[in-house]
């Protein structure tokens, strides 16, 4: 059976997901989800793929996963890759994936959408500003940790 991702070309949550699916070596395919054009927040999808009105959403039989860290733990379980050889090498993963949900990957993007998809003159320069150092700092420790490896 086909592993099914709901997502779109500009999520880089959805890039996380099929990233790692692709990696994996399983058989998978993108569902393509118009999210700027409100697909997402629809009652429809909601209902049918997810309550909470995001993507991505994976889609394997019976299990249905949503947000980037779940779906790529359950992608490095189910191919045997990614996933460390014990459990301390599995927290270690797991604390940076949650660091980079928390960190890096959501202020990322949000900042990407405020500069990149807002109109010129919505776009909130103090709030970019913000996030970007926000940012610079969030990337001087993911560079500390990866020197020398």
């Amino acid at each position: 059976m086909t592993i099914k991702l709901y997502c779109f070309g500009e999520s880089g949550n959805a890039y996380k997901a099929a990233l790692a699916l692709e990696l994996s070596g399983l058989a998978w395919e993108p569902v393509k989800v118009d999210f700027f054009g409100g697909e997402t927040r629809t009652p429809q999808y909601r209902a049918d793929v997810n309550a909470m009105g995001e993507a991505p959403v994976m889609l394997d039989g019976d299990v249905r996963l949503t947000q980037s860290g779940a779906i790529q733990d359950y992608v490095s379980e189910k191919s045997g890759r990614f996933g460390g050889t014990n459990a301390e090498e599995r927290r270690e993963i797991l604390r940076w994936v949650l660091w980079d949900n928390h960190k890096l990957s959501s202020m990322a993007g949000v900042t990407r959408f405020l500069m990149n998809f807002l109109p010129a003159d919505k776009r909130p320069a103090e709030v970019i500003g913000f996030n970007q150092g926000l940012l610079k700092g969030a990337y001087a420790v993911l560079n500390d940790h990866l020197n020398g490896r």
